[in-house]
């Protein structure tokens, strides 16, 4: 049974709507059954279009997933290397671990506030575990500037630090971020059906905490 993109009103041309529809269906398949799982017709589809159209708006399955992501993050790696820069800019230099945390990851908890943000959560856990390279070009290439930008943050909030342990606590920090996105049910297995990854406000309550004490935590003995 093919999964039918959401019908939307929107004051768009038709072919920004067989866009948009073709975006959906995409994000949705793709964090549903993964890249390469799914192929251009399954998108053509469930967007209620056909390959030709697919392949006139985006030209291949790795331009399609690449529209995805920028759809969804240009605007939210943006404000996260705004905020990012503000921290560094109000703290001369020495920003506060949990500033630089909720500045990096807050927005990306909140997004999964709403059913297509949790969708896109879903997809971008997903595919920062994906070997295929062309999913790890995309994900490389849309996250690489704010990941930067993070990673000094993270050294100036954190001047004690070797770069080594530096290294493996931001790991950690990133394996948190997959694995909340990512949400395959495991741990609601566990734990009862009361709980859910998708609850942002949850994440941020109790695991920001958590994150910001074990990346501000005194280095290892030996390690300075």
């Amino acid at each position: 049974m093919s999964i039918q993109a959401p019908r939307r009103r929107r004051s768009t041309a038709p072919g920004d709507e067989t866009r948009e529809r073709i975006l959906d269906a995409a994000e949705h398949l793709f964090a549903e059954r993964g890249y390469s799982n799914v192929s251009t017709r399954d998108i053509a589809e469930a967007a209620r279009s056909n390959a030709a159209a697919a392949h006139y708006h985006f030209g291949s399955k790795e331009a399609v997933l690449e529209a995805v992501f920028e759809r969804r993050l240009a605007g939210m790696n943006a404000e996260r290397e705004r905020l990012l820069a503000a921290c560094l800019a109000e703290a001369d230099g020495r920003p506060s671990v949990e500033a630089i945390l909720e500045a990096f990851i807050g927005p990306t908890l909140r997004l999964g506030a709403t059913e297509e943000g949790r969708r896109f959560n879903l997809l971008a856990g997903r595919s920062s575990t994906d070997p295929n390279p062309e999913v790890r070009r995309i994900v490389f290439q849309v996250y690489d500037s704010v990941g930067r930008r993070f990673v000094d943050a993270a050294a100036a909030a954190c001047p004690d630090l070797s770069r080594e342990e530096l290294f493996w606590r931001i790991a950690c920090v990133y394996g948190a971020m997959m694995y909340i996105r990512a949400d395959n049910g495991r741990l609601q297995h566990l734990f009862g059906p009361g709980f859910s990854l998708s609850d942002g406000e949850g994440a941020l309550k109790f695991a920001m905490p958590f994150l910001t004490a074990g990346l501000a935590a005194p280095p290892v003995e030996g390690t300075e």
